[in-house]
């Protein structure tokens, strides 16, 4: 055998090594690790935010001075209110959730 043709053999060889051992970790993956990821989701709540957090996350969404920062409800759900006079001149309402961080709502005035 030439050498670009050993070359070859032996990267062909490598490659086919390198799939085979992927396909056998993913095909032993979902077998053995299926429901692991739903569980732990479903069983593990997001963290809680505190206020400090949401007037944090609020300021870096829209820059100024926080007037007031408290606990409120929206769209059902309890929430951190922090009231925003922005440096862009508008007034903002910025509400998250407290169980999730998830924002709820923005509004300008």
């Amino acid at each position: 055998m030439n050498k670009p043709a050993a070359y070859c053999s032996a990267a062909l060889l490598i490659l086919a090594a390198s799939f085979s051992g992927s396909t056998l970790a993913a095909d032993s993956k979902p077998a053995a690790g299926a429901a692991a990821p739903a569980a732990p989701a479903a069983a593990a709540p997001a963290r809680e935010i505190t206020k400090e957090q949401a007037v944090e996350m609020a300021l870096k969404a829209h820059p100024g001075e926080v007037t007031k920062a408290y606990q409120d409800s929206k769209k059902g759900k309890q929430t951190w209110e922090v009231k925003i006079n922005g440096t862009d001149g508008k007034k903002w309402e910025v509400h998250y959730e407290i169980k999730t961080g998830a924002l709820v709502s923005e509004e300008s005035k």
